[in-house]
């Protein structure tokens, strides 16, 4: 039965928006606030049961303490004795992934990976709170109109038994496919199940394809737990070695071998597109969301450029198998390219000429050897006495007389008659042996002095490539800074400990200590501390209540002392968003959303609405 047209609470239905296997959603109207919000009401059969009412209670507390600009913010819940059991969100205008998914795909596959940063991002956030999403999948992440991710239905999985989560009305609630192992398997889920159902969906962003699927529900859960998938690679060839690796990390079996929780995949994915050129990944989705063509296009431009620099510094450096990978990476996504083709071809030639000279090398030792054993033969059989030859009674012919054989040079051992593997001399005996001649003067001084001791080779120096994030210039040890921020500084250091130092104009200084060890692949992933931001609030009135996080104060102390704002170290851009909320008594509420930049103060200035 619908409820369009009928109030509950203080909200008034407007439309139905969907319908899922536990809940309808409704359009409706704060009559409150006078605000469109989003309503979320449970079926009937879970509204009328008291555990199932307590745990949406609870959860719905729980992810109300949640403020994250990418996870849909809960403004309140049903009480414990009303009719309907329901959930009331902010109502976010636009689109869910799913739809985005169904009009086309995410290639290049960095695409997808920027899809999933955010939402690990979210996550992140989630797990420090100790919240625990269960439920991830396209349909419940919303694409507001600007681009930005709304992460939606935290924790709604778990208003069930575990046994009733497979069927209801028709559905399997948490969608199997999207399933980590454990929930399957009735465990409790943790951080590590939502990174396992991250990485399904970034296998299937990536690949077009969800990597366990099968014919029915019961084969799919099968191939869950049993682990098997195909490799991503074998389905896009433009898929990267380190992005499979990603993916391999988030889909293993076992919880304790994935990332531990979302903010480290987070960090993974954050680090992989800072490296190919895509430090500002809110900025990237916006301008894919406008334009989504046109920014596929310019992406896969954007990361060939990127890998052929990268294929190019690691020729010169030796690093061949790298190098190679990166070119396959670039043929795959531009199969013409000329620099990559040409960069294979002149590794074919060098290869190719090493091979010849091998051969030469080889033949040449042949023949050395070869000669040695016909001259050694020769000279042995002319050693060796022959048999008898008869006498010829004719007359013989004139020859020349025999040149006499050469003397040998003092010291050198005669070439003919010496053997072709000298023996080892045999130790002379003591009483014949010669006496040993008394050392001049000169020997005596020289045998005096000390030996010279040999100069300690130089540690050789090895490649060494520091990610900053966002990015900034960097200054090892006493050495001159870098010259330009940068997201990748790729340097020769010896090997051993160091001091980075890490600037940029809107960072504070931040130091790391790095050890660069020989033979090993040194990449290090250092933050920056962006500077702390300073809001202030000049709105009417004046004693009107500006809420920040937990911080509390009027917005004539806001203008007195402003609110520092601090980011979060090692940030993806360079803009922070942060959430606030504005109250008086007598008027609405405002809450909003405004990007801050490091080190620049900002005034908000407004009146609040009588109600």
């Amino acid at each position: 039965m619908t409820l369009v047209g009928r109030q509950i609470g203080r909200y008034r239905i407007l439309e139905q928006l969907g319908s899922g296997g536990m809940s309808v959603v409704y359009k409706g109207l704060d009559t409150a606030l006078d605000r469109e919000v989003a309503v979320k009401v449970l079926h009937p059969h879970l509204a009328g049961r008291d555990e199932s009412r307590r745990r949406l209670a609870r959860e719905a507390k729980a992810v109300a303490r949640l403020h994250h600009p990418n996870i849909l913010e809960v403004f309140d819940f049903s009480a414990a004795d009303s009719q309907n059991a329901y959930i009331v969100t902010e109502y976010i205008r636009g689109r869910t992934l799913r739809q985005y998914l169904d009009e086309g795909g995410l290639e290049p596959p960095e695409i997808a990976a920027m899809i999933i940063h955010e939402l690990a991002a979210a996550l992140a956030h989630a797990h420090e709170a100790g919240v625990i999403h269960r439920d991830l999948k396209p349909e419940n992440v919303m694409v507001r109109e600007d681009g930005v991710l709304k992460l939606m239905d935290f924790g709604i999985a778990k208003l069930l038994e575990t046994e009733e989560r497979m069927t209801i009305t028709g559905t399997l609630v948490g969608s199997p496919a999207h399933m980590a192992p454990e929930i399957i398997e009735g465990l409790e889920a943790g951080p590590e199940a939502d990174v396992f159902s991250l990485g399904i969906m970034l296998y299937g962003f990536a690949t077009g394809r969800l990597p366990f699927t099968a014919s029915n529900t019961t084969a799919t859960l099968k191939r869950i737990l049993d682990g098997t998938y195909e490799d991503p690679r074998r389905r896009v060839a433009s898929l990267s070695d380190e992005l499979a690796e990603i993916i391999t990390t988030c889909l293993q079996r076992d919880r304790r071998h994935r990332y531990p929780h979302a903010g480290k995949l987070r960090d993974a994915l954050a680090d992989y597109l800072t490296g190919l050129g895509f430090p500002r990944v809110n900025e990237e989705l916006a301008s894919f969301f406008v334009d989504p063509d046109s920014y596929k296009k310019a992406a896969r431009q954007r990361i060939v450029a990127s890998l052929l620099e990268r294929s190019e510094r690691l020729l010169a450096e030796k690093r061949t198998p790298r190098a190679l990978a990166s070119l396959n990476q670039v043929l795959a996504l531009d199969g013409q390219n000329a620099r990559a083709l040409a960069m294979l071809d002149g590794l074919n030639r060098a290869r190719r000429r090493r091979l010849w000279m091998k051969r030469g090398v080889q033949a040449a030792v042949t023949l050395a050897v070869l000669a040695s054993l016909g001259t050694g033969g020769y000279f042995l059989f002319r050693s060796r006495p022959g048999p008898a030859t008869p006498s010829v009674p004719d007359t013989p012919l004139p020859t020349k007389p025999p040149e006499p054989a050469p003397t040998p040079r003092s010291g050198e051992p005669d070439p003919i008659n010496a053997p072709l593997q000298p023996p080892t001399p045999l130790p002379v005996p003591e009483e014949t042996a010669p006496p040993t001649p008394e050392p001049s003067p000169e020997e005596s001084s020289t045998a005096r002095k000390p030996p010279l001791k040999p100069e300690a080779p130089r540690p050789a120096k090895v490649h060494v490539s520091i990610l900053v994030r966002p990015y900034g210039a960097i200054q090892v040890d006493d050495l001159a800074p870098s010259p330009q921020p940068l997201a990748q500084h790729d340097l020769e250091l010896a090997p051993g400990a160091h001091t980075v130092t890490v600037r940029c104009e809107w960072c504070e200084d931040a130091v790391e200590t790095i050890d660069v060890a020989p033979g090993a692949e040194n990449v290090f992933r250092l933050r920056a501390q962006l500077k702390p931001s300073r809001l202030s609030f000049d709105y009417q009135p004046a004693e009107a209540q500006v809420r920040i996080n937990e911080e509390l104060r009027t917005a004539r102390e806001s203008m007195e002392r402003p609110f520092d704002i601090r980011s979060p170290r090692g940030p993806a851009s360079f803009q922070h968003r942060v959430e606030y909320e504005v109250s008086y008594p007598g008027y609405r509420t405002e809450k909003r959303v405004v990007a801050v930049e490091p080190g620049k103060p900002i005034t908000l200035r407004g009146s609040l609405v009588a109600e």
